[in-house]
């Protein structure tokens, strides 16, 4: 059977505290609420970890033959969203050739993107699949919602004739059951008797599974509410689950990758998933490179904002804008989406964005250039007057010289208001949602101080 060769998961910048939202609303929330920015969304927190897939693919000179699958897992697709797997693989400047899919109905569609992605490999129809989610979950009631925190994850699945990898898929689980868990109404998640169906249900379900004998068994259910009658009825340990509550589908994920830093070798982990009936997997931890630092270095980054700022930000995509043009931005996605610049032949120069001419000799001899994600700071400006300046510091806007010269002109996010944007400082862009028109969202690169 298949393997996982890489993990990673992605907490956003923004949290809420725990122990602050308890002073305003009154229902048990874990420590921190991560929080999804007014420019990010289920793909560009799915994107922050495939991106990070796709590096070390590179840098481990694996798929670039082109013979490889994305798929995005998501409890909470996006209304704005036609084809999430599509745009994020055009975002990572994957062949055209990529099978491309999109797995959603609730919490365990993870689980049933990495069993589709395993049979795609073990099959041989592709070399490689990355599995990728993003969620961004809200609910007008604020008990189930500030049980929930916004995130991403992704997992790299190979053949297993490679001779690195993290974990061995040893076994799925199936168990196909209606269940009276969560609905969505409008977008917001809803739930019916969490502690019932907790108690009863799920319990009920697990019970229906036999063999299961390992020292790491963890759950991924729909709501923090469950969870936490799951899991001590269970007796279950959790330090992700206790410092962010319910993930979604990102949650297994980021839960692999924390776990590289305590598994022994050769180590058992199943994981099940709770939603539509049981779905799950059972791995077995190599003691190969571990993903634990990079998870806790994503835990520990972050900006505190209030419960108020929390209110005005948690609904909201995009700045809006009065004009879009679909035109303007179907010519233009290569340069966009793809991130292509160009370079001059005659002497070198590489512009962004594309020109008819050289804009350093005048030659019209250029050729397309596949454009760096990293540089530093050339010069900035700060925007005070924009639509969340009252919440966020000033809006940087600045002019990032790539590592291969070329010069862009971004926009600055997760600004830590103690610790801002100077120049000469080590930037990385990462995608991001620029603007929405008519329910349409605009996507483009922002910059990020390096990690």
């Amino acid at each position: 059977m298949a393997c996982i060769k890489q993990v990673c998961g992605y907490i956003p910048f923004l949290r809420l505290k725990g122990d602050d939202i308890k002073k305003d609303v009154k229902v048990p929330i874990p420590s921190q609420k991560a929080v999804a920015s007014y420019d990010e969304n289920q793909v560009t927190l799915a994107y922050e970890c495939a991106k990070e897939i796709v590096d070390s693919m590179v840098n481990d000179g694996i798929g670039s033959d082109g013979n490889i699958a994305l798929l995005f897992a998501s409890s909470s697709f996006s209304d704005s969203e036609k084809n999430p797997a599509v745009f994020i693989s055009e975002a990572l400047d994957l062949p055209e050739s990529t099978i491309t899919l999109n797995i959603t109905g609730g919490n365990n569609a993870f689980v049933d993107a990495v069993y589709v992605a395993s049979t795609l490999v073990d099959s041989g129809k592709v070399k490689y699949a990355i599995v990728v989610s993003g969620e961004k979950r809200r609910s007008d009631d604020w008990k189930l919602d500030f049980g929930f925190s916004d995130s991403g994850g992704a997992v790299l699945v190979a053949p297993d004739t490679e001779k690195e990898f993290i974990f061995k898929i040893k076994e799925f689980y199936f168990i196909s059951e209606e269940t009276f868990d969560t609905y969505r109404k409008n977008g917001k998640v809803l739930t019916t008797d969490e502690r019932f169906v907790a108690q009863e249900e799920y319990l009920a379900i697990l019970k229906k599974l036999s063999g299961i004998n390992v020292k790491r068994f963890y759950v991924s259910v729909p709501t923090y509410g469950i969870s936490q009658v799951i899991l001590k009825q269970l007796k279950i340990k959790d330090d992700v689950f206790q410092s962010f509550g319910n993930l979604g589908n990102s949650y297994i994920p980021i839960l692999l990758a924390y776990s590289t830093g305590f598994l022994d070798p050769m180590e058992d982990i199943v994981i099940i998933s709770f939603g539509t009936g049981l779905k799950g997997l059972r791995l077995v931890f190599s003691g190969g490179k571990s993903s634990y630092d990079k998870i806790l270095a994503k835990f520990e980054r972050k900006r505190l904002i209030s419960f108020a700022d929390y209110i005005r930000i948690k609904d909201v995509e995009g700045f809006p804008e009065d004009e879009s043009s679909v035109p303007m931005l179907w010519r233009e996605k290569k340069q966009n989406i793809r991130f292509y610049g160009q370079k001059c032949s005659d002497c070198g120069g590489v512009i962004f964005p594309m020109q008819n001419y050289c804009i350093v000799c005048g030659s019209k001899n250029l050729k397309l250039e596949k454009l760096p994600k990293r540089g530093e700071i050339f010069t900035f400006t700060e925007d005070y007057l924009t639509v969340y300046s009252e919440i966020f510091p000033p809006v940087p806007m600045l002019v990032v010289q790539l590592e291969n010269g070329a010069r862009v002109y971004v926009q600055g996010t997760d600004v830590d208001p103690k610790d801002r944007f100077k120049i000469g400082d080590k930037v990385e862009l990462t995608l991001r949602i620029l603007n929405s028109y008519g329910g349409m969202l605009n996507y483009f690169y922002k910059a990020r101080k390096a990690g």
